[in-house]
């Protein structure tokens, strides 16, 4: 009972702070009179309509004539025979078949029995690359031999050409 009366004073205390309505100020005026159209909707329903009417007649076949619609006969018009269709299955039918065929045979084969190595000598050299000594894997005396004899000669001809004093370089 006392939330009741809380709630009464609380809405008496609202409607005291509303600022009250003047209908007066324009009750002499009228509006003047507006030609109203029918609106978009009303177009839309009878241009619906008047359309199925029309596709309606459109598609019709005709009864006495025994032919069929326009529409029927304009999609036979564009739909490819069945012969066409019957080529393109016999060529489907034997391109499939070829590679089932060749699928079978590349089944029917035996695996490798070698493989190829991506790095084959790293496989047979165990071991890092890096700090090797050269000559100490393999016999490199004969190599030494020929560059000896190689520098001996290009040695010579520098000595030969420094007597005759027509070199300016020592490198030439």
């Amino acid at each position: 009972m006392i939330l009741a009366r809380r709630s009464v004073a609380s809405a008496r205390h609202l409607l005291q702070n509303q600022q009250p309505r003047r209908f007066d100020s324009h009750a002499a005026h009228h509006a003047a009179p507006v030609n109203e159209s029918f609106g978009r909707s009303f177009y839309v329903a009878v241009g619906t309509f008047a359309s199925a009417f029309a596709l309606y007649h459109f598609t019709k076949a005709t009864k006495e004539s025994g032919s069929q619609s326009r529409i029927s006969s304009f999609i036979e018009k564009w739909t490819p025979s069945e012969k066409t269709f019957e080529q393109r299955n016999a060529l489907h039918t034997a391109a499939v078949e070829k590679a089932a065929s060749d699928r079978h045979l590349f089944i029917s084969q035996d695996l490798k029995s070698n493989y190829e190595l991506r790095n084959p000598e790293a496989a047979f050299q165990p071991g890092k690359p890096y700090n090797v000594i050269p000559g100490s894997q393999a016999d490199l005396s004969e190599v030494i031999a020929h560059y000896e004899r190689e520098n001996q000669k290009q040695e010579a001809a520098r000595v030969a050409r420094m007597k005759d004093g027509k070199v300016v370089s020592l490198y030439e």
